[in-house]
C-alpha cells in the first residue's frame, strides 16, 4: 500500500507525556500495520501533511524497505519502524531533532549496513535494534556507539563511558587496519564472527511459542502509550 493523504488523515493521534512526564502535549500519530511500502513520488509531498506538532510516528509493522525522508520533520523526536523490511540505515532521512530511534526486527544483517549512522543527527540519544542479525556480530556495540557517540542507550541498556572510550579507540584501530588492508589489497575486510551467548539468546527467541508472540502482537496494536509499545517491542525482539 502506497502512503496516501487518507492514512495520514485518518490514522488515530492521542497525546502524551513522554518528554515532560507531567502534560499530555506530545501528540503521536500511529500508522502501524498498513502495509505502506515506499514510494519515492508520492510519500514526500503525504509525509508533508503531517500535523507540526507531531513528536511521534509510529510506523510498526509495515512494509517499508528504507527509512521515510523525514529530515524537514522539525518536531519528531520519536520514530518506530520495528518489524519492517528496512536493510540499511540512512541518517540522512532521519527528523533532524530525532532523540528515539527504534528499528526492532528489521533485516540489518551487516555491521556494514549501519554505517549511514554517521550522518544521523546530534540529537540522537536512544537507538532500538533488537531482533536484528547485526546485534549478535563480534563488536557490534562498539561499531555503534563509534559511529554515533552521541547515543545515551543502545538496546535498552545505558552506555557507560568506558564503553565511549572503547568504542573511540575501536574507531582509531578500525580507521588503521582499513588503511593498512587497501594498502595491501584494495579491499578491507570484516569480521563476521558471532557472541556465542548472544546467538543463543537469538535461536529461544525465535522458539517463542507461536501463541505468545501474536498475543504480544496483540498488546502492541492495542498499546497507547510509548511505556507498553517498548515493553511490548522489548519482548518480541529478545529482550526477555
Amino acid at each position: 500500500m502506497k502512503f496516501t493523504p487518507g492514512a495520514v488523515i485518518e490514522a488515530p493521534k492521542y497525546y502524551h507525556n513522554y518528554f515532560d512526564g507531567v502534560h499530555d502535549t506530545d501528540l503521536c500519530v500511529i500508522m502501524r500495520d498498513l502495509q505502506l511500502e515506499n514510494d519515492a513520488d508520492a510519500m514526500p509531498a503525504v509525509l508533508a501533511t503531517l500535523p507540526d506538532a507531531t513528536h511521534t510516528l509510529d510506523l510498526t509493522n509495515n512494509e517499508l524497505s528504507a527509512i521515510p525522508d523525514l529530515r524537514n520533520q522539525a518536531n519528531i523526536e520519536t520514530l518506530l519502524l520495528s518489524r519492517n523490511r528496512i536493510f540499511q540505515i540512512d541518517g540522512r532521512f532521519l527528523p533532524y531533532k530525532i532523540r528515539r530511534l527504534t528499528l526492532a526486527s528489521n533485516g540489518i544483517s551487516n555491521l556494514a549496513d549501519l554505517d549511514g549512522l554517521r550522518s544521523s543527527p546530534s540529537y540522537l540519544q536512544n537507538l532500538n535494534l533488537r531482533g536484528n542479525s547485526v546485534c549478535y556480530l563480534e563488536n557490534y556495540r562498539l561499531y555503534v556507539i563509534s559511529l554515533a557517540p552521541q547515543l545515551k542507550v543502545l538496546d535498552f541498556t545505558k552506555i557507560s563511558e568506558e564503553e565511549h572510550r572503547e568504542a573511540h579507540s575501536f574507531k582509531l584501530r578500525n580507521a588503521h587496519q582499513a588503511h593498512h588492508e587497501a594498502s595491501n589489497n584494495g579491499h578491507p575486510q570484516q569480521s563476521r564472527a558471532k557472541d556465542k551467548e548472544a546467538e543463543v539468546m537469538s535461536i529461544v527467541v525465535n522458539k517463542m511459542d507461536s501463541g505468545v508472540r501474536e498475543n504480544l502482537k496483540k498488546q502492541l496494536a492495542s498499546a497507547t502509550t510509548l511505556e507498553e509499545m517498548e515493553r511490548i517491542e522489548k519482548l518480541l525482539s529478545g529482550g526477555v
